[in-house]
């Protein structure tokens, strides 16, 4: 048992060594898209060694490398095509340093609506040619009826970064190569609320330097009661929501580097977490209840301050008595998350 464990652990190790080294010394450019999609090759191999070795010492090892590596590789393609299907999301990886330069300027207001019809005229003619925006500004300005607020964030592939405060609605700062992002803004005086979604537009990420081409960074107004739901493709994610009022918070994510810090600013918070490959870390204050539902296999999880109390269900000992909780329901496959206190 022990020695199929260092395989399996030992085998992974040295082939992620292996591609990484490669694609830093640009050895190696992989199309992930037609690779994927041919993950039950592994398990075909793996039944083919178990038919031929029997128990042949080593072969188990070997067997459970080739499975643990045909679920990943079926997790990442599924994930993958999840979001393709959902909004055309395209994670392609080019390594291309070959970066195109060109500046974008948009201000995502009410007014001037027959010059920002010009303006994506005049954009769309330029994308025909082949230039796409590198350069990106957006924001909305907070009108004194808006009690609520929605904000939705649909990023393929690159890296985004949630903090801070702004006296608009919303603000963001983008830098991005190949693809470019998409703002829009709605209000209901109706019922006091806007909505907001900041979407990146189809296409590749590259890495240079060790830093991903797609960028985001982002604040919201503090004054509003806010809902949440992030979409995040592969890359990594900062976001601190410890200043806003977040009832409801939704967290999608196939292969990506995540850190979520919560605050205590409501009663209740409702945390929704599905995720693919990933790694997830969500930071919560002591004083606030904590309480965690988890479902899924191959997890690898650190509950800093919570313990079991059934299968899958976590919770802090401060949970019934605090005045303020969080609520935590957590879906992943072979993924890691961390619960830090703070």
């Amino acid at each position: 048992m022990k020695n199929s464990r260092g395989i399996v652990w030992g085998g992974l190790l040295v082939i992620l060594g292996v591609i990484w080294l490669l694609r830093s010394m640009n050895l190696l450019n992989v199309d992930w898209d037609a690779v994927l999609p041919y993950w039950p090759v592994l398990l075909i191999l793996a039944g083919a060694i178990l038919m031929a070795a029997g128990r042949e010492r080593g072969s188990g090892g070997i067997v459970a490398l080739l499975i643990t590596l045909a679920v990943f590789g079926g997790v990442v393609n599924k994930t993958h095509q999840a979001f393709d299907d959902r909004d055309n999301w395209h994670f392609g990886w080019d390594d291309d340093d070959d970066d195109h330069n060109y500046g974008y300027h948009h201000d995502d207001n009410d007014d001037d609506d027959d010059d920002d019809e010009k303006d994506d005229d005049y954009q769309k003619e330029k994308w025909k040619s082949g230039d796409r925006p590198i350069n990106g500004t957006y924001n909305h300005e907070m009108e004194d009826f808006i009690q609520k607020a929605n904000f939705n964030l649909e990023g393929g592939a690159g890296s985004f970064s949630l903090n801070g405060n702004t006296a608009k609605l919303f603000e963001a700062s983008t830098k991005s190569t190949i693809v470019g992002f998409l703002s829009n803004t709605s209000v209901n005086k109706l019922d006091n609320s806007a909505t907001v979604t900041l979407k990146m537009e189809e296409g590749n990420v590259k890495i240079k330097d060790g830093e991903m081409s797609n960028q985001a960074k982002i604040q919201l107004n503090e004054k509003p009661v806010w809902n949440i739901d992030l979409g995040i493709g592969a890359g990594k994610g900062n976001f601190d929501f410890s200043n806003y009022k977040v009832e409801k918070l939704k967290v999608s994510t196939g292969v990506a580097d995540m850190d979520i810090r919560l605050g205590d600013k409501m009663p209740a918070t409702n945390v929704d977490i599905e995720a693919g490959v990933a790694s997830v870390t969500l930071e919560v204050p002591e004083s606030v209840g904590c309480e965690m539902y988890m479902d899924g296999a191959l997890n690898a999880k650190n509950m800093d301050g919570l313990s079991k109390v059934g299968d899958g269900h976590y919770r802090t000992s401060n949970f019934d008595t605090a005045a303020k909780k969080v609520i935590v329901h957590y879906e992943g496959g072979l993924t890691s998350i961390n619960i830090k206190r703070y």
